[in-house]
């Protein structure tokens, strides 16, 4: 496992500044394309998609396929996306359903599997427009999300990159009490998000403008809370079965999920895979996070993507 990246030794903030700036450098004013796919049953996603500078004359070097997290959307992943077109790497991102600008039902899991069953329609028009396959970023619920679906090998992947995977959940006897009634009696009942937005980032603009955002959610239902239990048991068991190469970015200091889930999934996962960077101090956006946390979360991803993915430069 590497060391936090808080410590100075190993990345400090400038050589993180240094690696986000060189990436975004060219990527600046890049815009998505926004499309829409409609799912098998109907339902039709936003997705966006961004491309790397054509100016550069070089084909893209890769294709990204991005996850987002619980109760948000893929607008919030510019930034995210802007780094990865300036290594040369196509991004697409969408709003999962019930998320965003996607169509269904708010907040509602119409079966356990309907998040990864999305993801796996996802990928394959992924595949047939860039006829190669895409490395898999989640963060959170997307991650969790991501995790399975590597894991579970619904498709194959070329790698998989996790953010504040939710792995694991605090939840107290009383919540899964009260789950289970909810799940029995009402599980599309929209019930108020006990997420504390405070501890998403140490970056007060960013908890303002998540707090602002009309596409944000703030209510939840016992049927997306179930695909988590049983998503995060399922995840956790198959673990092993990992076949990409892995890295896994973790707020040490996140409240929204348990950080431990990480540890025991980067446990067992095969050895010869896998990479964790741990943060020890970071919250749960931690792509979000405020400076220099932020630039040595991209700088670590930056140097795993060059390090596993991009060909050598001369």
């Amino acid at each position: 496992m590497d060391k936090p990246m808080t410590e100075d030794t190993v990345h400090p903030a400038e050589a993180g500044q240094s690696a986000r700036a060189e990436a975004t450098d060219a990527a600046r004013g890049l815009a998505a394309v926004e499309s829409r796919q409609r799912m098998r049953d109907g339902t039709e996603l936003l997705l966006r998609t961004w491309e790397p500078d054509p100016d550069t004359g070089c084909a893209p070097l890769g294709g990204v396929l991005l996850v987002h997290g619980l109760a948000e959307h893929s607008g919030r992943y510019q930034h995210v996306a802007e780094m990865l077109c300036g290594l040369g790497l196509r991004v697409r991102a969408y709003d999962q359903r019930g998320h965003g600008a996607s169509g269904g039902a708010r907040m509602v899991a119409e079966h356990p599997d309907a998040y990864l069953d999305d993801l796996a329609e996802i990928h394959d028009a992924a595949v047939r427009a860039w006829n190669e396959l895409p490395i898999l970023l989640g963060h959170s619920m997307g991650g969790l999300v991501a995790a399975r679906f590597a894991t579970a090998r619904v498709r194959p992947v070329r790698a998989l990159v996790l953010s504040s995977p939710a792995l694991a959940l605090r939840l107290s006897p009383a919540m899964l009490a009260v789950h289970r009634v909810l799940l029995t009696l009402a599980p599309r009942l929209r019930v108020p998000n006990p997420i504390d937005t405070r501890m998403l980032s140490h970056d007060p603009q960013v908890v303002a403008r998540y707090r602002a955002d009309p596409l944000v959610q703030t209510t939840i239902t016992a049927s997306v809370l179930e695909s988590f239990i049983r998503g995060m048991a399922q995840a956790q068991a198959d673990a092993p079965r990992l076949e990409a190469p892995m890295l896994m970015l973790v707020g040490g200091a996140d409240r929204i999920v348990d950080p431990a889930g990480s540890r025991t999934f980067f446990d067992h996962a095969p050895a010869e895979l896998r990479d964790e960077v741990w943060f020890e101090q970071g919250y749960h956006e931690i792509f979000n996070e405020a400076e220099p946390l932020r630039s040595e979360v991209f700088a670590a991803l930056t140097d795993w993507l060059r390090r596993h993915l991009v060909p050598t430069q001369d």
